[in-house]
């Protein structure tokens, strides 16, 4: 074990055993790494004892509902503030205090009975007081703008309370207090792992393995992208051990596409073309193509993952597409600068690593040509 990581161990270890209620966050748009991560370090912290929220305030893939504790997961932060009703008995002690909630649940009412006397209502004060956590921890966040609402709604929460930072993006800003950030690591996933190593590798058990492993297959599209090394292989091997469910995994992941699913993805690949030049791949669909096919706009999530699959040395993945009176779609980049070198010429924002594009007065065509013609400036001036 190397000095930094002694250092980032006892770090986080201390951090982590002072805390009580600890807040788990993630990206607004999370990707199969985000929840599988989140779950995996939410089930470890539970077993050392730590209260535990684990907030994602966008849309999470249905296809990862076999994953322990998935249902825990919240759109939001219910209240970030403790609230404090005082009452002052330095005249008057508490004989007995009990609660209860009117018929409708909607009121709490609190009894408290005096030793003596009465208590008077001027005797009582109610403030809100100090942030209920006293850590957080995100995952697969580059920075803080990443978690969308979470962060707008609390920005205060996250300047006073400590951040733990875990995730692998060489984009990453360095927000936290402490930083785990391995930008060689194929995912999220594999960073945690190694987080978990140093805090307790007992920590790791069935349950944990498997949403790690979850993570890092759905990441690497089962051991098969560019960045995957021994080391991925060597921790795969490890949770397998611990008793991960592989074969579950891959079943839910990858193999539960719907007729109309796979339908529709036929089409679109049946319809791939690929410029070497610019190395870009792309396909359209028409609406012609969703009712043939019985099928929605739904059915399109990781399409993109799939042609960049299928052409191994494409850099930049286009999807287009027509939903009723619009012309809508997806970029994909393999290299980050790419994607947002090309968000900026855009004018427009990623969100969970892809850019999405909306035409309102443009035929399938004419959106094609634009985008196209666009991708091949940057490239050329690249």
């Amino acid at each position: 074990m190397t000095a930094m990581e002694l250092s980032l161990k006892q770090q986080s270890f201390e951090l982590i055993q002072k805390s009580e209620k600890i807040l788990l966050v993630t990206r607004q748009y999370p990707t199969a790494d985000s929840i599988g991560s989140i779950l995996a370090l939410g089930l470890v912290l539970e077993k050392m004892n730590k209260e535990i929220d684990m907030v994602c305030s966008g849309p999470i893939l249905p296809l990862l509902s076999f994953l322990p504790k998935f249902n825990l997961i919240q759109k939001d932060i219910k209240s970030a503030k403790n609230f404090i009703i005082s009452l002052d008995t330095s005249k008057t002690k508490i004989a007995q205090l009990s609660y209860d909630f009117d018929n409708d649940g909607n009121k709490l009412n609190i009894y408290i009975t005096p030793e003596s006397g009465t208590y008077d209502p001027k005797n009582i004060t109610a403030k809100t007081s100090g942030f209920k956590y006293d850590l957080i921890i995100s995952l697969d966040c580059p920075d803080l703008e990443t978690l969308g609402t979470i962060y707008d709604q609390n920005t205060e929460l996250f300047y006073e309370r400590p951040i733990i930072n875990i995730d692998h993006r060489i984009s990453n800003e360095q927000y936290g207090e402490i930083n785990f950030v391995d930008t060689k690591a194929s995912s999220t996933a594999e960073v945690l792992y190694s987080f978990v190593e140093l805090l307790d590798k007992n920590l790791i058990d069935a349950d944990v393995a498997t949403c790690l492993l979850a993570s890092i297959i759905a990441s690497t599209k089962s051991f098969q992208v560019s960045n995957v090394t021994p080391r991925v292989f060597t921790i795969a091997a490890e949770l397998t051990s611990f008793g991960a469910d592989r074969q579950k995994i891959v079943q839910n992941i990858f193999k539960n596409k719907s007729l109309s699913n796979l339908k529709l993805w036929g089409r679109a690949l049946a319809r791939v073309k690929y410029d070497r030049k610019i190395k870009t791949v792309w396909t359209l669909l028409t609406h012609e193509d969703f009712d043939k096919t019985n099928s929605s706009v739904e059915d399109l999530q990781g399409i993109e993952e799939e042609l960049a699959s299928s052409i191994s040395e494409a850099e930049t993945i286009l999807v287009l597409y027509e939903n009723k009176d619009q012309i809508q779609g997806m970029i994909k980049a393999t290299k980050e600068p790419i994607l947002k070198t090309l968000a900026n010429r855009l004018n427009l924002m990623t969100k969970n690593n892809l850019i999405y594009l909306n035409f309102k007065s443009k035929t399938l065509i004419e959106a094609e040509q634009e985008i196209l013609t666009k991708i091949k400036n940057l490239i050329n001036k690249e």
